[in-house]
């Protein structure tokens, strides 16, 4: 009876938009007095939440995404991919989508990816005539390709707290993270068609021209190429990749000449809130998990499952529906924290490759991030487009994005070594 009225305390505190923190951390203290748990233990279980040194990667590879988004890397990956799809149909849309595979694969972070790619190429595709609601409906869903394309952000918080490893999940992220950037391309494509959005350039780049692009963008292009690297050659960490990240792109942004020291202020300071908002909600969601601990429920979850859940394939069906209803209202952070220690050990228990059901609650999350009515991507998108437009405008066109990345999620849960085939290859 207690755990039905926290949880329907815990959806009462989330619907008033309190933020996501405060909603475990009150319902976790309230539990923990229940309870008769010395209240101490909410101090050591919030420390002991964050007193990881793989953590350090999350403010490392927030602080990259900001040096380079700021730095001069956006427009030059942007002039990069404009170059090489800029002339099919929709091209500076496809563009868009492409920019953001390449930035993600720089930054790490969803929203980040969103906003430094939307501030540029936005007012650009309202004058060549786009929609307001295409351009939200893909602005938003290519945003999270940063959230599926390593090094993700949201990775580093799963491979931590379910204790996999973190190189493994940014390779396996690697062939989800380009087919769904070719599968978002094409249905760019395929519309602007059929709706004649956008300019056809019907002049060809010259070689020179697309030289010079390449020039440019060459160096920013290396930094994916660098972090995998030192990992997959074992000279570094996830978290020494990240300090290699944040050395690289000020040395990058520096030399370009984009950084005043009023720009690095602005972003050290942006990069600290945003950081530090990561970290309390990881913390708080540590105390919450005690709490589901001590009272037992995974082990209620794990009995539920192995006793009615008949496969493997049954149980991450049932898994990804869960996943995507809860992460359609609130942050995922503190769903990976909260979810993986319970959901995790059923997994293996059913034989689940933990890199192929990391894969997909990774996928299902960036499904949740872009569906309506709380998808974060899709809001960002809409905000980057139009500061008044609802979340609601996008609809004509952010159903046909959702199915495309529906049938993505299905795939990897078929095809299991869609995600696992690279780690299994490297290893």
């Amino acid at each position: 009876m207690l755990a039905i009225s926290m949880l329907i305390l815990f959806f009462v505190l989330l619907f008033l938009g309190m933020p996501i923190a405060f909603v475990i951390g009150i319902v976790g203290l309230i539990m923990l007095i229940l309870g008769g748990v010395p209240l101490e233990i909410i101090i050591q279980r919030a420390f002991a939440g964050v007193n990881n040194f793989s953590y350090l990667a999350i403010p490392l590879f927030i602080l990259a995404g900001d040096i380079m988004g700021k730095g001069g890397l956006t427009k030059r990956l942007m002039a990069f991919a404009n170059a090489f799809v800029g002339k099919l149909s929709g091209g500076t849309a496809i563009t868009t989508v492409v920019t953001s595979a390449l930035f993600g694969a720089v930054s790490g972070s969803t929203v980040a990816t969103t906003y430094a790619v939307g501030s540029v190429l936005v007012p650009r595709l309202k004058e060549e005539k786009y929609s307001n609601s295409f351009i939200a409906s893909i602005i938003g869903p290519a945003g999270v390709l940063g959230l599926i394309i390593p090094p993700s952000i949201t990775m580093v918080i799963l491979g931590i707290t379910a204790n996999i490893s973190i190189g493994d999940l940014f390779f396996a992220g690697i062939i989800p993270g380009v087919l769904l950037t070719l599968a978002l391309c094409i249905y760019v494509w395929y519309m602007s068609k059929k709706k004649g959005f956008g300019e056809v350039r019907t002049e060809s780049i010259s070689g020179k021209e697309l030289w010079k692009v390449t020039r440019e963008a060459f160096f920013p292009l290396l930094t994916p190429v660098f972090i995998l690297g030192s990992i997959f050659s074992g000279y570094a960490t996830a978290t020494e990749a990240a300090v290699i990240a944040v050395v690289y792109g000020f040395i990058l942004s520096l030399f370009y000449k984009e950084l005043n020291w009023t720009k690095i202020k602005e972003i050290m300071a942006g990069s600290a809130i945003t950081s530090a908002t990561i970290l309390i909600i990881i913390s708080m969601a540590n105390v919450f998990t005690y709490v589901l601990t001590i009272n037992h429920i995974p082990d209620a979850v794990s009995g539920f499952f192995l006793n009615f859940a008949d496969s493997p394939l049954v149980f991450l069906l049932v898994v990804s529906l869960i996943l995507l209803i809860l992460g359609m209202l609130t942050e995922v952070t503190s769903l990976i924290v909260l979810l993986t220690p319970i959901f995790m050990p059923i997994a293996m228990e059913f034989g689940i490759d933990p890199i192929h059901f990391g894969m997909v609650m990774i996928m299902n999350f960036a499904l949740a991030n872009i569906t309506p009515p709380v998808g974060l991507s899709l809001i960002a998108g809409a905000s980057v487009t139009d500061r008044k437009m609802g979340i609601e405008e996008t609809l004509p066109y952010i159903l046909h994005v959702l199915l495309i990345v529906a049938i993505m999620v299905v795939l990897i849960i078929f095809v299991p070594s869609i995600s696992t085939f690279l780690p299994n290859l490297l290893k």
